[in-house]
Protein backbone atom coordinates (compact mmCIF):
# COMPACT_ATOMS: atom_id res chain seq x y z
CA UNK A 1 0.00 0.00 0.00
CA UNK A 2 2.83 2.15 0.12
CA UNK A 3 1.87 3.95 -3.57
CA UNK A 4 -1.78 3.96 -2.74
CA UNK A 5 -4.62 4.86 -0.10
CA UNK A 6 -5.39 1.69 1.54
CA UNK A 7 -8.73 -0.20 0.63
CA UNK A 8 -11.66 -1.02 3.36
CA UNK A 9 -14.38 -3.07 1.88
CA UNK A 10 -17.97 -2.75 3.03
CA UNK A 11 -20.99 -5.52 3.28
CA UNK A 12 -23.86 -2.81 3.53
CA UNK A 13 -27.23 -3.79 3.60
CA UNK A 14 -29.18 -1.76 0.74
CA UNK A 15 -31.37 -0.13 2.65
CA UNK A 16 -28.36 1.93 4.47
CA UNK A 17 -28.10 5.30 3.23
CA UNK A 18 -26.44 6.33 6.35
CA UNK A 19 -22.69 4.61 6.54
CA UNK A 20 -21.24 5.61 3.20
CA UNK A 21 -22.07 9.57 4.07
CA UNK A 22 -21.14 9.02 7.39
CA UNK A 23 -17.69 7.33 7.12
CA UNK A 24 -16.66 9.46 4.29
CA UNK A 25 -17.47 13.10 5.99
CA UNK A 26 -14.94 11.57 8.71
CA UNK A 27 -12.55 9.47 6.71
CA UNK A 28 -8.48 10.84 6.81
CA UNK A 29 -6.10 10.68 4.03
CA UNK A 30 -4.55 7.25 3.49
CA UNK A 31 -7.60 5.13 3.16
CA UNK A 32 -10.56 4.53 0.98
CA UNK A 33 -14.12 2.87 1.34
CA UNK A 34 -15.65 0.27 -1.17
CA UNK A 35 -19.24 -0.92 -0.29
CA UNK A 36 -21.23 -3.72 -1.88
CA UNK A 37 -24.64 -4.00 -1.13
CA UNK A 38 -26.62 -7.00 -0.35
CA UNK A 39 -30.25 -6.96 -0.53
CA UNK A 40 -32.51 -6.23 2.65
CA UNK A 41 -36.24 -5.11 2.58
CA UNK A 42 -39.71 -4.90 4.32
CA UNK A 43 -39.45 -5.46 7.91
CA UNK A 44 -36.50 -6.32 10.21
CA UNK A 45 -37.16 -9.90 11.05
CA UNK A 46 -35.13 -12.38 11.79
CA UNK A 47 -35.83 -14.47 8.30
CA UNK A 48 -35.36 -11.13 6.48
CA UNK A 49 -31.85 -11.60 7.67
CA UNK A 50 -31.14 -14.68 6.94
CA UNK A 51 -32.01 -13.81 3.01
CA UNK A 52 -29.78 -11.27 3.58
CA UNK A 53 -26.66 -13.06 4.29
CA UNK A 54 -27.08 -15.49 1.62
CA UNK A 55 -25.93 -12.62 -0.92
CA UNK A 56 -22.74 -12.63 0.97
CA UNK A 57 -20.35 -14.39 -0.79
CA UNK A 58 -21.71 -12.71 -3.68
CA UNK A 59 -20.53 -9.36 -2.20
CA UNK A 60 -17.40 -10.15 -1.12
CA UNK A 61 -16.53 -11.90 -4.38
CA UNK A 62 -17.51 -8.07 -5.90
CA UNK A 63 -15.39 -6.63 -3.18
CA UNK A 64 -12.11 -8.51 -4.04
CA UNK A 65 -12.36 -7.71 -7.62
CA UNK A 66 -11.61 -4.27 -6.44
CA UNK A 67 -8.50 -4.81 -4.25
CA UNK A 68 -9.71 -4.25 -0.81
CA UNK A 69 -7.53 -4.94 2.14
CA UNK A 70 -9.48 -5.43 4.72
CA UNK A 71 -13.31 -6.79 4.87
CA UNK A 72 -15.85 -5.65 7.16
CA UNK A 73 -19.64 -6.91 7.38
CA UNK A 74 -21.27 -3.87 7.95
CA UNK A 75 -24.37 -4.90 9.85
CA UNK A 76 -24.71 -5.22 13.56
CA UNK A 77 -28.02 -7.08 13.70
CA UNK A 78 -26.82 -9.92 11.96
CA UNK A 79 -24.77 -10.72 14.37
CA UNK A 80 -27.11 -11.09 16.99
CA UNK A 81 -29.33 -13.09 14.97
CA UNK A 82 -26.84 -15.40 13.63
CA UNK A 83 -24.91 -15.77 17.35
CA UNK A 84 -21.97 -15.49 18.47
CA UNK A 85 -20.18 -18.38 16.94
CA UNK A 86 -21.31 -16.64 13.59
CA UNK A 87 -19.29 -13.80 14.45
CA UNK A 88 -16.00 -15.59 14.87
CA UNK A 89 -16.45 -18.22 12.17
CA UNK A 90 -17.71 -16.37 9.54
CA UNK A 91 -15.37 -14.12 9.47
CA UNK A 92 -12.59 -16.49 9.76
CA UNK A 93 -13.94 -19.03 6.52
CA UNK A 94 -13.92 -15.32 5.02
CA UNK A 95 -10.73 -14.30 5.61
CA UNK A 96 -9.52 -17.66 4.39
CA UNK A 97 -10.83 -17.85 1.74
CA UNK A 98 -10.01 -13.81 0.84
CA UNK A 99 -6.27 -13.39 2.33
CA UNK A 100 -7.23 -10.28 3.99
CA UNK A 101 -8.74 -9.47 7.26
CA UNK A 102 -12.38 -9.60 7.89
CA UNK A 103 -14.54 -8.29 10.82
CA UNK A 104 -18.22 -8.28 11.43
CA UNK A 105 -19.57 -5.01 13.29
CA UNK A 106 -19.76 -6.43 16.77
CA UNK A 107 -16.10 -7.39 16.37
CA UNK A 108 -15.55 -3.60 15.89
CA UNK A 109 -17.65 -2.63 18.64
CA UNK A 110 -16.07 -5.05 21.21
CA UNK A 111 -12.32 -3.69 20.29
CA UNK A 112 -13.35 -0.01 20.75
CA UNK A 113 -15.35 -0.63 23.94
CA UNK A 114 -11.95 -2.90 25.14
CA UNK A 115 -9.94 0.23 23.91
CA UNK A 116 -11.94 2.72 26.27
CA UNK A 117 -12.46 0.14 29.13
CA UNK A 118 -16.25 0.34 29.05
CA UNK A 119 -17.04 -3.32 30.58
CA UNK A 120 -20.67 -1.24 32.12
CA UNK A 121 -22.55 -0.44 29.34
CA UNK A 122 -26.00 1.14 28.26
CA UNK A 123 -27.26 0.62 25.03
CA UNK A 124 -30.21 2.12 22.40
CA UNK A 125 -31.04 0.86 18.98
CA UNK A 126 -33.35 1.74 16.62
CA UNK A 127 -34.55 -2.41 16.59
CA UNK A 128 -38.01 -3.88 16.87
CA UNK A 129 -38.61 -4.74 20.31
CA UNK A 130 -38.14 -8.37 19.39
CA UNK A 131 -34.80 -7.46 17.65
CA UNK A 132 -33.54 -5.28 20.37
CA UNK A 133 -34.12 -8.00 22.79
CA UNK A 134 -31.27 -10.12 21.97
CA UNK A 135 -28.78 -7.37 22.70
CA UNK A 136 -28.50 -7.61 26.29
CA UNK A 137 -27.65 -11.43 26.39
CA UNK A 138 -25.67 -10.94 23.49
CA UNK A 139 -23.29 -8.21 25.64
CA UNK A 140 -23.88 -10.45 28.52
CA UNK A 141 -22.47 -13.43 27.51
CA UNK A 142 -19.68 -11.49 25.93
CA UNK A 143 -18.60 -10.27 29.68
CA UNK A 144 -20.62 -6.69 29.16
CA UNK A 145 -22.86 -5.65 31.85
CA UNK A 146 -26.15 -3.88 30.73
CA UNK A 147 -27.03 -1.09 33.00
CA UNK A 148 -29.59 0.01 30.64
CA UNK A 149 -31.04 -0.21 27.39
CA UNK A 150 -34.15 1.01 24.98
CA UNK A 151 -35.03 0.85 21.70
CA UNK A 152 -36.72 3.80 19.00
CA UNK A 153 -39.05 0.32 18.25
CA UNK A 154 -38.57 0.86 14.06
CA UNK A 155 -40.29 -2.11 11.99
CA UNK A 156 -39.54 -1.21 8.68
CA UNK A 157 -35.76 -1.23 7.11
CA UNK A 158 -36.22 1.82 5.13
CA UNK A 159 -37.26 3.89 8.12
CA UNK A 160 -34.33 3.62 10.35
CA UNK A 161 -31.62 6.17 8.06
CA UNK A 162 -34.79 8.65 8.34
CA UNK A 163 -34.39 8.77 12.00
CA UNK A 164 -34.02 12.29 13.03
CA UNK A 165 -30.87 13.66 15.21
CA UNK A 166 -33.43 14.51 17.87
CA UNK A 167 -34.48 11.33 18.20
CA UNK A 168 -31.09 9.96 18.96
CA UNK A 169 -30.24 12.82 21.17
CA UNK A 170 -33.28 11.50 22.94
CA UNK A 171 -33.03 7.97 23.12
CA UNK A 172 -29.49 8.55 24.61
CA UNK A 173 -30.71 11.24 27.71
CA UNK A 174 -33.54 8.62 28.53
CA UNK A 175 -30.39 5.67 29.03
CA UNK A 176 -29.32 5.43 32.96
CA UNK A 177 -26.24 6.50 32.58
CA UNK A 178 -24.89 6.92 36.05
CA UNK A 179 -23.16 3.92 36.69
CA UNK A 180 -21.72 2.97 32.81
CA UNK A 181 -18.68 3.20 31.38
CA UNK A 182 -20.25 4.21 27.98
CA UNK A 183 -23.46 4.78 26.10
CA UNK A 184 -23.40 2.60 22.93
CA UNK A 185 -25.75 3.15 19.88
CA UNK A 186 -26.54 0.01 17.07
CA UNK A 187 -27.16 -0.08 14.01
CA UNK A 188 -24.94 1.15 11.37
CA UNK A 189 -27.92 2.65 9.41
CA UNK A 190 -29.12 5.07 12.45
CA UNK A 191 -27.74 8.42 12.01
CA UNK A 192 -24.85 9.03 14.96
CA UNK A 193 -22.17 11.20 13.78
CA UNK A 194 -23.98 13.92 14.10
CA UNK A 195 -24.74 13.89 17.51
CA UNK A 196 -21.95 12.05 19.40
CA UNK A 197 -20.09 14.99 20.76
CA UNK A 198 -23.44 16.86 22.23
CA UNK A 199 -24.10 13.35 23.73
CA UNK A 200 -20.65 12.99 24.99
CA UNK A 201 -20.56 16.38 26.45
CA UNK A 202 -24.38 16.28 27.87
CA UNK A 203 -23.58 12.98 29.37
CA UNK A 204 -20.05 13.15 30.44
CA UNK A 205 -19.45 9.66 28.56
CA UNK A 206 -17.80 8.38 26.21
CA UNK A 207 -20.35 7.52 22.85
CA UNK A 208 -19.73 4.46 20.74
CA UNK A 209 -21.79 4.39 17.85
CA UNK A 210 -21.57 1.42 15.34
CA UNK A 211 -20.51 3.33 12.60
CA UNK A 212 -18.33 4.78 14.70
CA UNK A 213 -16.48 1.62 15.79
CA UNK A 214 -16.28 0.29 12.63
CA UNK A 215 -14.48 3.57 11.29
CA UNK A 216 -11.99 3.55 14.13
CA UNK A 217 -11.39 -0.04 14.10
CA UNK A 218 -10.99 -0.32 10.21
CA UNK A 219 -9.03 2.38 9.64
CA UNK A 220 -6.44 0.56 12.87
CA UNK A 221 -7.02 -2.56 10.89
CA UNK A 222 -4.85 -0.64 7.71
CA UNK A 223 -2.25 0.82 9.93
CA UNK A 224 -4.32 4.22 9.67
CA UNK A 225 -4.11 6.16 12.86
CA UNK A 226 -4.98 10.16 12.02
CA UNK A 227 -7.44 11.39 13.78
CA UNK A 228 -10.67 12.33 11.62
CA UNK A 229 -11.21 15.85 10.18
CA UNK A 230 -14.37 16.31 11.73
CA UNK A 231 -15.45 15.73 15.85
CA UNK A 232 -16.67 12.96 16.40
CA UNK A 233 -16.12 11.37 19.60
CA UNK A 234 -14.15 10.34 22.40
CA UNK A 235 -13.26 6.98 21.05
CA UNK A 236 -10.38 8.84 19.09
CA UNK A 237 -9.22 9.93 21.92
CA UNK A 238 -7.44 6.09 23.00
CA UNK A 239 -4.26 5.03 22.00
CA UNK A 240 -5.01 1.49 23.38
CA UNK A 241 -3.10 -1.14 21.02
CA UNK A 242 -5.22 -3.73 19.37
CA UNK A 243 -4.12 -6.75 18.97
CA UNK A 244 -3.32 -7.72 15.42
CA UNK A 245 -3.43 -4.40 14.33
CA UNK A 246 -0.86 -3.21 11.88
CA UNK A 247 1.47 0.12 13.09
Amino acid sequence: MANREARIGLVVPANNAVIEPELNRALVPGAAFFATRILVTGDLTEDAIHRMEAETDRAIDELMATGVDVLVYADMVTSFIMGAAWNADRMAQLAEGTGVPCLSAWATLNDALTALGARRVVIGSPYPRSIHAMARPFFADAGYTVVDDETLDILAVSDVPLTPASAVTSLAAGLMTDSADAVVLLATDLPTFGVIPAIENALDKPVVSSNLALLWRALRAVGVTARPPVPIGRLFDTSAPIAGVRS
